[in-house]
């Protein structure tokens, strides 16, 4: 059993994702403040839905994957949680809000959640938490859980839960991390940068002392946040306001201004700070028939905004990407980026002396770098298999090795530029002008090159001659997918990667037998993965994925876990396996006591 409402909100979130409604803004987001740096949502009720739709429940779901030992004590559990009073359907939030300096441990996680029953939730608490210590503070109740160094506050409708997170070591946080501070937990944080010694007793009047005062710290910091005014929260904040209307299955929002604002990241130079201002980063995921979809937005502020306007839309380049000589492609990204709008960049944090500096020796600037290029770059990649290859240095040894014909294209910019870079102190010892093109100086070098053109208006290079060539001569046209074409043209970034043709590949006669049942699914699960990004104004940038399934008529969270619940048998009954082996193996050879017979 779960002792702490910290593991029950995580759990919650958890189970929300792996079992996992209107455009209406959730309830539970007015309690997230916009000093918020990180915030994840999930729509626990929505996801639910798409699963029992299709047939599978919690009862269900642990049945699959717990052994017969503990499959009726998780089921005791969950059923103890539902039963808690918090609404296993609402929408979850976990946020981190970042303040002060690490030391000073002001920093925090806080889990959100609707309750269904008030009452019941404090039951549930009573029997579940060690010390339980009800206190109530203006219009709710709280408690302090000792082992978490946590505030579990709540009122008719809601739960938070905060606790103090070291933000430089977040990753212990996720679910299978340890939750454990780095402060032993079972005594107070204190406020002072540097630990007391081990061998110096500290007081207990002290420790009780610092103890009240942490308490009393994190009480105050629920109560400010269930008494949020609405400048005060993260919904004031245009972005996350509307990340919060696509209703989305999961959600996540990232503000960096709050992040390096609180004194986390002191080493961000304040031109820095300011360029960002006014950025904010969002991102859903939805899971649909037979598909996936992820989508993010980049909100710039002004600063940025204003150096993408300055370069205008930029589109990639298709020609550069059709002329590919080939119908079994296996995956390509096309990329259109003004290079010029780096300098810029670099130029508003003021670090651009400091580039030009350590170029000096190149007798190149950083403006000459940035200007040889256009910013048009495209990667292809075809016939992807499995080969033997022979080692260069053990003849007559042999490795299987994934390969591909492929080919990379960047289209030249200031033409006199590119020469310059071509001819500089810093590459002009590799490379030497031969007619209207640049060849390697040194053949032995160039024999470990990859194959290679350059020229004034593209540097192209490719996994051998002939494709480079038949790619340079254009003669060839490449084979996409129905419908992908049109769906990456007038974009900024577009790619796809087949990967029915890359998991066709993954050779089955190198897996146990056990577990080839699970490879062979693991290979017919998947389709294909496209990915664009393009300006939705000056001031916006989306960027979206599609990830396809080969079944078009199943929920693709209902497949995913169909496959996760298929491994976990499958490992289970391996194991089980492997155990009955180990114990008749111990059991043929323990010593058998023998009769001696009389003389």
């Amino acid at each position: 059993m779960k002792k702490s409402i910290s593991k029950v909100l995580l759990a919650a979130v958890t189970t929300a994702v792996m079992l996992s409604s209107c455009s209406k803004t959730p309830d539970e987001s007015r309690y997230i403040p916009k000093t918020a740096g990180i915030v994840i949502e999930l729509n626990a009720k929505q996801l639910t839905n798409k699963l029992v739709t299709n047939g599978i429940t919690m009862d269900k779901l642990f049945e699959a994957t717990q052994s017969k030992d503990t499959a009726n004590e998780v089921m005791k559990v969950w059923k103890d949680a539902e039963n808690s009073g918090i609404d296993m359907q609402s929408h979850f939030f976990a946020s981190v809000v970042f303040q002060g300096q690490p030391a000073e441990h002001k920093s925090y996680v806080s889990l959100t959640a609707s309750l269904k029953d008030a009452d019941k939730f404090e039951a549930y608490l009573k029997k579940n938490i060690a010390n339980f210590s009800l206190k109530t503070q203006s219009d709710f109740k709280y408690i302090w859980e000792e082992k978490q160094h946590a505030v579990i506050g709540w009122n008719k409708s809601a739960v938070i839960y905060i606790s103090a997170v070291d933000p430089s070591n977040l990753e212990r946080y996720a679910p299978g991390g340890s939750s454990t501070p780095d402060y032993p937990t079972d005594e107070p944080i204190t406020d002072s940068a540097v630990a007391e010694p081990a061998a110096i007793a500290v007081p207990a009047a002290n420790v009780l002392i610092d103890t009240d005062a942490e308490i009393k710290g994190w009480v105050a910091e629920v109560d400010h946040l269930f008494h949020l005014k609405k400048e005060e929260s993260a919904g004031s904040i245009d972005a996350f306001a509307k990340l919060l209307k696509e209703s989305a299955d999961a959600g996540v929002f990232v503000n960096p201004e709050a992040i390096y604002n609180s004194g986390q990241l002191t080493m961000i130079p304040a031109n820095v700070k300011k360029l960002m201002e006014g950025s904010f980063y969002t991102g859903t995921i939805n899971f649909e028939n037979g598909k996936i979809l992820f989508n993010a937005n980049t909100f710039l502020g002004k600063e940025l905004a204003a150096i993408y306007k300055k370069y205008g839309k930029k589109e990639i380049d298709l020609d550069m990407l059709k002329k590919y000589p080939s119908e079994n492609v296996t995956g390509f990204i096309s990329y259109a980026f003004d290079f010029r709008m780096i300098g810029d960049i670099v130029k508003a944090t003021g670090m651009d002396g400091m580039v030009n500096i350590m170029m000096g020796k190149s007798g190149l600037s950083m403006d000459d770098v940035l200007n040889a290029f256009e910013g048009q770059l495209t990667y292809v990649a075809s016939d992807f298999a499995i080969t033997k290859k022979e080692s260069p240095y053990y003849p007559g040894e042999f490795t299987e090795k994934p390969d591909a014909k492929w080919i990379f294209s960047l289209k030249v910019g200031n033409k006199d530029a590119f020469n310059k870079l071509m001819t500089s102190p810093m590459l002009k010892e590799v490379f030497t002008r031969e007619g209207d093109h640049y060849a390697v100086v040194n053949p032995m070098a160039a024999a470990t090159m990859p194959a290679m053109s350059i020229t004034e208006k593209f540097v192209t290079l490719g996994s051998d001659s002939v494709l480079l060539q038949q790619y340079l001569a254009g003669n060839g046209h490449i084979k996409l997918p129905d419908g992908i074409e049109s769906k990456i043209k007038g974009t900024m970034m577009g790619g796809y990667v087949d990967l029915e043709k890359v998991t066709s590949v993954i050779p089955e006669d190198k897996v146990d037998g056990d577990e080839k049942v699970v490879v062979k699914k693991a290979k017919d699960l998947l389709k294909d993965v496209t990915f664009t990004s393009k300006a939705d104004g000056s001031d916006v940038q989306h960027a979206e994925a599609v990830l396809t399934f080969k079944n078009k008529d199943q929920n693709s969270l209902v497949q995913l876990i169909n496959l996760g619940t298929e491994t976990v048998k499958i490992m289970q009954a391996k194991k089980a396996k492997d155990r009955a082996y180990e114990d008749s193996v111990f059991a043929g050879s323990a010593p058998v006591d023998s009769v001696v017979a009389p003389n």
